[in-house]
């Protein structure tokens, strides 16, 4: 019984530690975002959509030039 409960209390112990870290430091991390989604997307901002249109306008131009 007293090996149940450690055992218990070490697992919670490491879940709150994991989600501890998680939460603290993932804020400097890099977010990357699918441009496939972003015209619709509510949830992409502004400034991601216009990089995501200029991206898919230079792979038509791109797809273009190899094509003529």
């Amino acid at each position: 019984m007293v090996f149940r409960n450690t055992l218990l209390i070490i697992a919670s112990v490491l879940l709150l530690v994991t989600i501890l870290v998680n939460t603290n430091f993932g804020a400097g991390r890099t977010v990357i975002y699918d441009c496939r989604l972003a015209e619709f997307h509510p949830d992409f901002p502004p400034s991601v959509k216009e990089e995501c249109r200029k991206l898919r306008i230079d792979q038509i131009n791109q797809t273009k030039k190899i094509t003529t």
